[in-house]
């Protein structure tokens, strides 16, 4: 098997299994340690795994929001009365 991924998080780890799951692509999560998990596929599985992983990433920048500009005194709710 070949390595797809390494995550420091088991969550985004087991999420991108699941994905490939969902392909019909085998795979396996190792976990390194405490804090590396390895997902690893099939080399004959490795292209379509790897479009699986952009869409993935994709996905995830598309749903980031920046909150990084915003300041909780822009939703201050008392009245000025």
């Amino acid at each position: 098997m070949n390595l797809l991924k390494s995550y420091s998080n088991e969550m985004e780890a087991q999420l991108l299994g699941s994905r490939l799951a969902e392909a019909g692509i085998d795979h396996k999560v190792e976990a390194e340690g405490t804090d590396v998990f390895k997902v690893m596929v099939f080399e004959d599985d490795a292209d379509e795994a790897a479009e699986i992983l952009e869409a993935l990433a994709f996905e995830d920048d598309a749903s980031d929001n920046d909150f990084d500009d915003v300041s909780l005194l822009d939703f201050d709710d008392e009245d000025d009365d």
